[in-house]
């Protein structure tokens, strides 16, 4: 029974692939993604699928949240997918703007917290907050190995964090709880960290040593790995929040059948794998940069964040920027 529902849904989708090529000849992606990834994508989805053309619109997440909600009250029904962070995601959601696709791809090496329940979306690829270090202050027995090792004495004021890491702050309090989280963050507070605003500026100055811990993006330090710089990151904390850019499909795309293969493709092991060659985190834990990606103790950034930021932000001010 399981084999015959199994065979039925494959069949469907193989029809569905082949109307795509055959009919629709077309799909459109809007996407934050930058335009010198988001180009490569295209050529690598276009050699696989020579009938179909993707035409990329690139453009910053809150225009292109703002330009499809535009084109919704307007009635104009141009974009197929679109792929941007779960803040943007959610407004599109919130106003039925996105088809209810769960793609097959999903059914095996996604993690919790990386499709939604409802099918509206998927993640595509992660940031994921860690804490960084710099290998030439921090030597390796000295290397903190989860959050509550940053309030011992010799780190007070030695921990760098960005200024604008509300979403962090939040997804913290989510997985531990608000007393428990709320009792750290005001424990690291009084640990006096040093503010900066933004993730590069912010891991450029831990390259530079200007401090031996920060909160960074485990991609940044992968690549500049890469490079020599001397710096690695803490794969053992619990957790490490996974900020999510999303995948979906217009609930009213001109090309749907078009739509829904790209989305396959994408969340695909090739599709997965040409994400990480562009120096993203993919979501897929099978292709994840990181060897040990499956072991790490994720905890995605929930979407109903969007709807609780403002709070979020007010009390993220109250703790660490008071005064500052």
């Amino acid at each position: 029974m399981l084999r015959s529902a199994l065979a039925l849904s494959l069949c469907v989708l193989a029809v569905g692939h082949a109307r795509a090529q055959a009919s629709e000849g077309e799909v459109v992606w809007y996407t934050a993604m930058n335009t010198q990834e988001a180009e490569s994508l295209r050529r690598v989805f276009e050699k696989k699928y020579p009938r179909l053309t993707l035409t990329v619109l690139r453009q910053p997440g809150e225009k292109l949240r703002t330009r499809i909600l535009s084109e919704a009250r307007a009635r104009k029904q141009t974009w197929d997918v679109v792929s941007f962070n779960l803040l943007d995601m959610d407004a599109l959601n919130q106003e039925g703007l996105l088809a209810a696709y769960v793609s097959p791809e999903t059914r095996s090496g996604y993690p919790k917290g990386a499709v939604d329940p409802e099918g509206r979306w998927t993640a595509l690829y992660v940031r994921l907050y860690v804490l960084g270090f710099n290998t030439k202050l921090v030597p390796a027995d000295k290397v903190p190995r989860d959050w509550a090792d940053l309030l011992a004495p010799q780190w007070k004021g030695r921990v760098a964090i960005d200024e604008s890491d509300v979403e962090w702050y939040a997804s913290m309090l989510e997985y531990w709880g608000r007393d428990r989280g709320s009792d750290f963050m005001r424990e690291l507070a009084r640990q006096e960290p040093t503010f900066r605003r933004g993730h590069t500026l912010l891991f450029s100055l831990l390259v530079a040593g200007d401090f031996p811990l920060a909160l960074v993006l485990a991609s940044e330090i992968e690549q500049a790995k890469k490079k020599g710089a001397p710096v690695d990151w803490v794969r053992s904390t619990d957790p490490i929040v996974a900020s999510p850019s999303l995948i979906a499909v217009s609930a009213k795309a001109p090309h749907p059948h078009a739509a829904r293969l790209f989305v396959d493709f994408m969340l695909s092991h090739e599709g997965q794998s040409a994400v990480r060659e562009r120096g993203r985190m993919p979501a897929r834990a099978d292709v994840a940069s990181a060897g040990d990606a499956a072991r790490l103790k994720l905890h995605y950034v929930n979407p109903r964040l969007a709807r609780e930021f403002s709070q979020a932000e007010a009390e993220f001010r109250d703790i660490f920027l008071k005064g500052l």
